[in-house]
């Protein structure tokens, strides 16, 4: 009969595993992997460290409403009880993003919600990523899907899909600066939120 460690070993080993090889539904119409740069997880990140790079992503893409607006590459996300930092994300469709998600507590879970769903386990210090293409415009929903306490339902965050703006440039660094020029002017209304999955518009390749 196994000992109580080697149990917790064995149980270790499985959550590793499920985390790693986590099954992944493709969000159709709504995100797509890119080129299949998708992971479930594995490089250890401090918590302080992932936390610093979402304040500067805060401070950097912050608009007026409280959503972030990041450009193409890499959004940093904490999970932690029972919220996501950031709340909500402003994406535009037709560009490249890894959402990169760690938790700063205990095991949470993450999917994306349209048609179908795009799913990982997120864990304390140890990132895991989707790699994603948004081609049409409305709103994602994301939830924890790994119960993490008594406020689990509540845990919830969302992800507007926009289109290009006009002017808007089209290489990175040129993005950053473009939201440079424009931090702390975006008074739009979230006309976005409206948009459901049912009604949002479908761009082609």
């Amino acid at each position: 009969m196994k000992s109580p460690a080697a149990y917790l070993v064995t149980a270790f080993i499985a959550a590793f595993g499920v985390m790693v090889l986590i099954p992944v539904w493709f969000a159709l119409n709504a995100v797509e992997l890119e080129h299949g740069d998708h992971h479930g997880g594995g490089e250890m990140v401090p918590v302080e460290e992932f936390e610093s790079k979402v304040r500067e992503q805060m401070k950097k893409y912050k608009l007026s409403d409280g959503s972030v607006r990041p450009p193409p590459g890499d959004v940093y996300i904490l999970a932690e009880q029972f919220e996501f930092t950031p709340g909500t994300i402003r994406l535009t469709s037709g560009e490249h993003y890894r959402l990169v998600f760690l938790s700063s507590d205990v095991v949470h879970g993450a999917s994306l919600i349209q048609e179908k769903s795009l799913n990982t386990v997120v864990m304390p210090e140890m990132s895991s990523a989707m790699s994603i293409e948004p081609i049409r415009q409305g709103q994602i929903l994301l939830l924890c899907n790994e119960y993490c306490g008594d406020g689990h339902d509540q845990m919830k965050g969302k992800i507007i899909v926009e289109a290009r703006r006009e002017g808007m440039p089209k290489h990175k660094h040129e993005v950053e600066e473009h939201h440079e020029e424009e931090k702390g002017g975006d008074h739009r209304d979230d006309k976005e939120d409206h948009h459901h999955d049912e009604g949002t518009k479908e761009h082609g390749h």
